[in-house]
């Protein structure tokens, strides 16, 4: 008997052969994309952070701040966390770790002393640049399997659940 898989409205539908050991991983989940969406990101983000950690000393929390602190300094860790959906005490003990390995700087902010904005250091540009480039190899590994005009499709629908994700993220958090 062939996998199938469940669709919205309840109907069985027997999935292509390469869909096949993608049904039995998901199984008989009702949640299908979501589930699917971080099958995917898992495999992606799990060894390579644990390789970063493992190599770097560096915990979840500082990497996702150093990646965006590469992207846009002077910013606080709310902010951080509003980008990562990370808990504000985790980034906030990241940055402590950060700060204690000098690979970041704080300084208040010149029209509101009471908001502490982020500075990436030397040390911390060159230690970004040291696990950047293994995480975007395992990106195009993931991709690798998409075409060309597949990838923009991809991104631009990526792009616009991004958007989406204010209308709907803390609706109702459990």
């Amino acid at each position: 008997m062939r996998p199938s898989r469940k669709s919205p409205n309840g109907t069985t539908k027997d999935l292509p052969p390469e869909r096949e050991p993608l049904a039995t991983v998901i199984g008989g989940t009702e949640l299908q994309i979501a589930y699917r969406m971080g099958y995917v990101l898992n495999f992606y983000r799990e060894p390579s952070f644990r390789r970063i950690e493992m190599e770097l000393g560096l915990t979840r929390p500082e990497i996702v701040t150093l990646i965006f602190l590469n992207f846009r300094e002077g910013v606080t860790a709310s902010e951080i966390c509003e980008f990562s959906g990370h808990l504000k005490a985790n980034i906030s003990r990241g940055i402590i770790a950060l700060e204690k390995k000098k690979l970041i700087r704080r300084a208040a902010d010149k029209t509101d002393s009471r908001r502490q904005q982020l500075f990436m250091t030397a040390a911390g540009r060159a230690l970004y640049a040291r696990y950047i480039p293994a995480l975007r190899e395992r990106e195009r590994a993931m991709l690798a399997c998409l075409t060309r005009a597949e990838r923009n499709e991809f991104e631009r629908l990526l792009d616009k659940l991004a958007a989406h994700v204010p209308q709907w993220a803390a609706l109702d958090e459990l």
